[in-house]
């Protein structure tokens, strides 16, 4: 099991929600998610929501997927949505498992992932998940966050 520690959860006040997220990545997705609800691109989102729990079949003991987001189109339909800022094998699996058994579109997000030697591995799996996924954004911080980084609390 992987130790993050040294991430720090933050606690921020979003949509008149305080919520306290696991990463400034996600802090920072749900910024992106509440200005596109502002905007009238989605009906609503949800961080983490327990009422949507998702049972997988076939994954070791752990049969539960908790998605980072949950969001809610203009016509009704639901979205998921995970952001990543680390890509170990079993949230592989849990994706994958999730994408095939469900058919509510998954899109994966990740803060900066490239094809580096350091990333390789990580890089590798996200490609092998696109064919499931409904889309994977691989920098969200220079193509999203960058954009709107005046709308981040410090």
């Amino acid at each position: 099991m992987s130790n993050f520690g040294h991430v720090q959860r933050i606690t921020r006040e979003v949509g008149c929600n305080v919520i306290t997220f696991r990463s400034k990545g996600e802090y920072r997705w749900c910024v992106w998610c509440q200005l596109r609800k502002e905007q009238g691109i989605i009906k609503n989102w949800w961080y983490e929501d327990s009422g949507l729990i998702i049972r997988t079949r076939k994954f070791k003991n752990k049969k539960v997927y908790l998605p980072d987001f949950i969001v809610q189109m203009p016509d009704g339909s639901y979205e998921l949505e995970e952001f990543k800022g680390y890509f170990p094998a079993k949230d592989y699996t849990k994706l994958k498992l999730t994408a095939q058994q469900y058919e509510n579109p998954i899109t994966l997000v990740f803060a900066n992932l490239t094809n580096c030697k350091s990333n390789r591995t990580q890089y590798s799996r996200a490609k092998r998940l696109e064919p499931h996924l409904k889309r994977v954004i691989y920098n969200a911080n220079r193509d999203i966050f960058k954009p709107i980084k005046h709308l981040f609390e410090v």
